[in-house]
């Protein structure tokens, strides 16, 4: 296991993980066609990660990990998503699982950091014929849960839902297992419009047996002060509750999608001449018109990020608990910046006419990415708009999305 004080000396500033994924950016926009087409992310950018500690922001530094605040991943995945969305989504989305991890007992954490900080930990939580089953001294996992993302490179795998036949069933009743990936069986079912490099597959498990100590409730893990808090007391991220943390670290690969495809058409149509009229396409006055508009959003969307990340970071400081006002106003913000990138990025690949339907147009790829991160359930427009209508309005609102999130997807 790592020295403690060594492991403490890796902490670094927010200022220096953006300079280090600023460096790494180049490589991961050269490899971003590579990374779509083998459907998941080549070994070396996950060992540039690695190495940079971008997929360690989070673990706890007693094992080696860099344990910094919720600005960190928000911040690494937005400027690693302008070259690959999809590795910005490895960094945020999937490397912020170790946070659970840091929030589990100290023998769990001991078994699985005793090789280090550099994990991958995917999540099954999309149930769809898996069961969990209450046993003696344990649960045993049974059948298919969807969207593992980033399983080719995991680790572990932390496995949610339902227990039907608990005998004291927890509200709500959802329980989380960690097992080791070579626990799981892949199905390799991937085969989607954008996101490819994900390699969000299908996670299998048969009759799969995990002792009590490795399962734990929804409540326990993400609720208030879980086990891990006492032994990181400076790190807010395992003391309060996780919910809103879990569901926003999105907005990362989401603007950077949108920043890397706006950078990429500017790029393009800077040289672009109108096949039609030999005419330099920037000349034209409805391009600088769209280009203008999609600019202004992307400006707003950026503002929006802001302050969802100042919000959260300043929660998490002075460990406020969100209320259900305060997660209503996040959600119906986090949903508004996906609609924002969403609008900028989807005028300008209409406004490029026939060169956007090739695959090698890296702003169609940005383009298809962001239009499946825009069809997640935490930015489903109805939903949070709906909530937020309400608890305006001063109606009764509940949560704008159920306890068990289907694993971001």
């Amino acid at each position: 296991m790592p020295d403690t004080a060594a492991a403490t000396d890796l902490r670094v500033s927010l200022e220096e993980i953006c300079a280090r994924t600023e460096a790494l950016l180049p490589g991961f926009r050269e490899r971003a066609a590579e990374t779509e087409q083998n459907r998941k992310l080549p070994k070396e950018s996950v060992d540039e990660l690695y190495d940079a500690g971008l997929l360690q922001l989070f673990a706890p530094t007693r094992y080696g990990g860099l344990e910094l605040d919720w600005p960190a991943i928000v911040h690494a995945s937005r400027i690693a998503a302008r070259g690959c969305a999809s590795t910005g989504w490895m960094i945020s989305v999937v490397g912020g699982h170790i946070a659970i991890a840091g929030r589990f007992t100290k023998a769990v954490q001991d078994e699985i950091f005793k090789d280090g900080a550099r994990h991958v930990i995917t999540t099954a939580s999309a149930q769809t014929t898996g069961t969990i089953t209450k046993v003696d001294g344990g649960y045993r996992l049974n059948g298919v849960w969807r969207f593992g993302s980033g399983i080719d490179h995991a680790t572990w795998v932390m496995v949610t839902g339902r227990c039907d036949n608990h005998p004291n069933p927890p509200t709500p009743n959802v329980f989380r297992a960690t097992v080791p990936r070579e626990a799981a069986h892949v199905d390799d079912t991937w085969h989607v419009a954008g996101m490819r490099g994900t390699g969000s597959k299908d996670i299998r498990f048969e009759d799969r047996f995990v002792e009590d100590d490795w399962v734990v409730t929804s409540q326990s893990s993400f609720g208030l002060h879980p086990p891990g808090a006492e032994l990181a007391p400076d790190a807010y991220l395992f003391d309060v509750p996780f919910m809103p943390y879990f569901t926003n670290w999105m907005i990362g690969p989401v603007l950077g999608c949108a920043e890397g495809a706006f950078n990429e058409y500017l790029a393009a149509t800077k040289k672009r001449i109108g096949a039609m009229t030999g005419v330099t396409v920037a000349e034209q006055q409805t391009v600088q018109v769209r280009l203008a508009e999609s600019s202004s959003e992307l400006d707003c969307a950026r503002l929006i990020f802001d302050k969802i990340t100042d919000v959260m970071h300043r929660a998490g400081i002075e460990r406020r608990i969100l209320t259900d006002e305060d997660n209503a106003v996040l959600n119906r913000d986090r949903v508004y910046l996906t609609r924002l990138c969403y609008n900028a990025v989807q005028r300008l690949v209409s406004q490029m006419g026939a060169t956007a339907i090739f695959d090698t147009n890296p702003v169609q790829r940005h383009w298809r990415d962001l239009s499946v991160m825009a069809s997640q359930m935490g930015v489903n427009w109805d939903m949070n708009m709906t909530t937020y209508g309400k608890y305006a309005l001063g109606l009764p609102f509940g949560k704008p999305k159920p306890e068990h999130a289907p694993s971001n997807k």
